[in-house]
């Protein structure tokens, strides 16, 4: 058991099938809560050749594609929100909401979107819900529970990310500007960190913590290639551009930082975090490894590639993670670090 704590989850689950006696000590080590072995994130991806519930899983640290078979509904069905955690959250065709784990193929219906109090449901005469009408909510004040109603908030402002640090969620807006919502009262109202940037130029803005507990804010700027002279065009997105910034609380300012150092990013439709390269011996430090954050583009019939790829934050240079011809268009590929954790256990 202590030579296992320390495998990451393919590894471990591989010893898990030598021998009986490897199997117990596999057992009575997920079920004692003692492995926390930090994981290498995985690129989840979907493709056209494979089944509609199959979803394959890259590994950094062994250069190798993993297929899982997924609960239903079929992935290729699902709209992607986001991953933390090793856990997806997903909408159905009804808008409701799930948690699914790929790894342990646990999948956990959240509360119905009509616990929110900006969704009102539109009933036909049956009785049966034919669509949502949202209000808007000014965000001045976080109400009641504070957990989930300031997650309820974000969608109705205008954030591109956020991230929750020992009981305060900060969300970094469209301009570039931070606020704070203390989750650990009962009523919450929203302090502004630092008020939006003027002058920029961004296609997506993210915000993280390094190792050390510093709050990072990242620009990722976009250009869009022409790959052809046929009308419409095929167009693909590239990042041409990442610029960093620590946020210093007690000026209320961003400043700007030229280099992550032994540190690596992940970015795109997933929680956005900071890690130390040493720690994770596959990542590179200094590099930022992208998913694109199109959630439509598979209404977008003329762009065919997606911004996916591993950023050289020192020359500025791009390389693939896998061959963009892999890649369906939908879902949209997602950063997750795999978990073997059970909720309902």
């Amino acid at each position: 058991m202590d030579i296992f704590t320390l495998l990451e989850i393919p590894d471990l689950l591989r010893a898990s099938s030598v021998c009986s006696s490897w199997n117990v000590a596999y057992t009575s080590l997920r079920s004692s809560g003692l492995y926390r072995q930090p994981q290498t994130p995985f690129l989840l991806y979907t493709t056209e050749s494979d089944a509609d519930n199959v979803a394959c899983l890259y590994n950094l640290a062994e250069d190798r594609v993993y297929r899982l078979t997924l609960p239903e509904p079929a992935i290729r069905s699902w709209y992607l929100i986001g991953s933390s955690n090793g856990w997806l959250v997903t909408a159905d065709e009804r808008s409701e909401l799930h948690m699914v784990n790929p790894i342990t193929g646990e999948r956990i219906a959240l509360p119905p979107v009509t616990t929110i109090e900006q969704v009102k449901p539109i009933l036909d005469d049956a009785g049966v819900i034919q669509e949502y009408e949202l209000s808007h909510f000014s965000g001045e004040e976080v109400f009641r529970d504070p957990t989930i109603d300031a997650l309820h908030e974000l969608p109705t402002a205008a954030y591109e990310d956020c991230i929750y640090v020992d009981g305060v969620l900060y969300a970094v807006t469209a301009a570039s500007g931070i606020d704070a919502f203390d989750l650990t009262g009962p009523t919450n109202l929203r302090k502004v960190i630092m008020e939006g940037t003027k002058n920029y130029i961004y296609e997506h803005i993210y915000i993280t913590q390094t190792p050390s507990g510093e709050l990072l804010v990242v620009w990722r700027e976009q250009d869009a290639i022409v790959e052809s002279d046929d009308v419409p065009a095929d167009i693909r997105k590239e990042t041409r551009r990442i610029t960093l910034y620590k946020v210093d609380m007690e000026a209320k300012e961003l400043v700007e930082v030229d280099s992550l150092h032994d540190h690596a990013l992940f970015l795109g439709y997933s929680q956005s975090y900071c890690v130390s390269a040493e720690e994770y011996p596959p990542l590179k430090a200094n590099h930022v490894y992208l998913t694109d954050n199109e959630r439509f583009i598979a209404f977008w019939k003329n762009i065919n590639c997606r911004d996916i790829c591993v950023f050289n934050l020192e020359s500025n240079t791009i390389e693939e993670v896998v061959p963009p011809q892999c890649w369906c268009s939908w879902p949209a590929p997602i950063w997750i670090t795999p978990n073997l954790t059970k909720i309902s256990s």
